[in-house]
């Protein structure tokens, strides 16, 4: 639409009446509002010198997700490289904007906590099952539980890795921009899954007598035949537990939390039946244990490729967009090698730290497993909200104001539940080093490190949710690299400790303080995507610049 060149002062009313009717006709409830809304005109200021873009709002009808674009009136307009006067327009209730910032802020938390509690049970899924498997195999005597022990860290060191596909899943699931290509990335994201399994199952089959040397396990120790028994039978579920993590990721971006849900559940229960039966009555002992973890995990899988089929996440034959998928591949190998990448570094620095505790002597590495056992704990709550920013900023990428309007929430959310483990772990410091031993030495480096782990909860909060943002928004490499970075940096620090205090205290507060810088580059590299993306949106639909006399 082109403005002719008359008076300013008829120009300015014509701008005036045009951005009126915009906000008339775009949404149902404008028309409510009017009559406290004034719209202002000003003879004696410059003219909008650039584009304005005007965006109709969706009305409510459209769907309930949709409800909170009617609610932000900074989805109504946007203005591109424009010098917008005071006085042109001006809206005047105030109270009605408090309210809607009110129904924004309770739809987020509603979504938020919608995603993040499943998530949180679904978290605690992994860490139940090796309960199940210690409670049951202790019984068994002190020499199975010790090789358990050694094979729990090598299962935990090969999978947890691949969470890390997790995370790749459900960002590119969840930004995806149609049904099938949802479905094409879900498809060839559990192909990768079960070439990766493959691998782990091969490595962990030839490699296995190996891993237990380096692990302290040599062929003559009497660990060594049941740790082969547990390792061996176990890792035949290898292929499916990488597949789980990638059907985790699917159903997440696809707004489903609750099959992940229900499929750790599964799990658990048939751990918790097989666990006994097997090692006990049938007389499999370790080897018992271990078919009966393989088995919850297939049982598991099982779960989630009936509810892949039943919801139709998989490609359909009714599909007909041509989608390049090597594109599609490309994207899912590049995502899941960065993901890996970041997950790799950051067990290194974990491991690492554990490894300088141990040569430190047994009271720092006693005292450094009870910090890192509730530093784990504590971190599982924390890391939900961090599943849940990084599914919501996948799936509103696509609305820049909703993108920002998120980031403000999740910000607050981060500092706020920070804030409260914080008060939490410094309130029952004091009660944690009986619960754990009474030894007066480890009890006092406990009592020492305790107030760092407080102080940490709010910057690992922070962290967490920040990178959750960035991850959603497809920010895969730029984060692996610079978790990289924090790594490198944290091991040095680690490498100028002297006590166990100073793990804590110093080298774990570097790592983390350099993550939150890295997470919040990333989330404003989203952003200053989105700002891109929503210029080059006005300048092609907005109206032409305003001619200035």
């Amino acid at each position: 639409m082109k403005i002719t060149n008359h008076d300013s002062s008829t120009r300015s009313v014509q701008v005036g009446l045009i951005l009126a009717s915009a906000l008339l006709l775009s949404t149902p409830n404008a028309v409510q509002g009017f009559s406290t809304t004034t719209i202002t005109r000003s003879l004696d200021v410059p003219i909008i010198k650039s584009s304005i873009s005007l965006r109709a709002l969706p009305s409510q009808s459209d769907s309930p997700s949709n409800s909170e674009n009617a609610m932000d009136s900074s989805t109504a307009l946007s203005y591109s490289n424009a010098e917008y006067m005071p006085g042109m327009l001006k809206t005047t209730d105030a109270s009605s904007v408090e309210l809607k910032s009110a129904r924004v802020q309770h739809q987020w938390t509603k979504q938020n906590l919608a995603i993040a509690m499943p998530a949180l049970m679904g978290l605690l899924a992994d860490p139940v099952l090796s309960m199940v498997d210690t409670g049951f195999v202790g019984r068994s005597g002190p020499i199975n539980l010790a090789a358990l022990g050694v094979c729990t860290s090598i299962f935990h060191m090969a999978f947890t890795v691949f969470r890390a596909s997790t995370v790749a899943t459900t960002s590119l699931v969840g930004s995806a921009e149609t049904e099938e290509e949802k479905r094409q990335i879900t498809k060839l994201s559990l192909q990768f899954a079960g070439v990766l399994g493959t691998v782990v199952l091969l490595a962990l089959r030839l490699g296995g007598p190996h891993m237990l040397a380096t692990m302290g396990v040599s062929k003559s120790s009497p660990l060594f035949k049941p740790a082969c028994d547990y390792l061996f039978a176990r890792c035949w579920a290898a292929p499916a537990v990488v597949g789980l993590v990638v059907a985790e990721g699917a159903f997440r971006g696809n707004d489903d939390s609750k099959t992940p849900l229900v499929a750790s559940g599964i799990a658990a229960v048939i751990n918790l039946i097989l666990d006994p039966l097997l090692m006990f009555p049938l007389g499999m002992g370790m080897a018992g244990a271990a078919v009966a973890t393989a088995v919850s995990q297939f049982g598991a899988a099982g779960l989630y490729g009936w509810r892949l089929m039943k919801r139709r996440l998989l490609p359909q034959p009714t599909d007909t967009t041509t989608i390049n998928k090597a594109k599609v591949i490309r994207s899912i190998l590049g995502a899941n090698m960065a993901m890996l990448a970041k997950q790799g570094s950051m067990l290194v620095f974990y491991t690492a730290a554990t490894a300088l505790a141990t040569r430190m002597g047994p009271m720092h590495v006693a005292t450094h497993q009870v910090a890192l056992s509730l530093f784990w704990l504590v971190t599982m709550w924390l890391d939900s909200g961090s599943i849940s920013s990084q599914v919501l900023m996948s799936k509103n990428m696509n609305t820049p104001a909703k993108a920002r309007s998120l980031t403000k929430y999740m910000v607050k959310y981060a500092l706020l539940q920070g804030l409260a483990f914080s008060a939490l772990v410094g309130g029952i410091g004091k009660f944690v080093p009986g619960v754990f031993t009474s030894d007066a030495t480890i009890q006092s480096l406990i009592l020492r490190c305790l107030p760092h782990l407080a102080v940490q909860q709010t910057v690992v909060s922070l962290t967490l949710i920040l990178e959750g943002l960035a991850i959603g928004g497809n920010q895969f490499r730029y984060m692996a690299a610079g978790t990289a970075v924090s790594t490198a940096v944290g091991v040095a620090a680690l490498c100028r400790a002297t006590s166990v205090v100073g793990i804590w205290g110093s080298a774990v507060n570097i790592f983390f303080a350099l993550r939150l810088v890295n997470a919040i580059i990333g989330v404003a590299r989203v952003h200053m995507g989105l700002n891109r993306k929503e210029r080059m949106e006005s300048e092609n639909n907005g109206l032409e610049p305003v001619p200035v006399s």
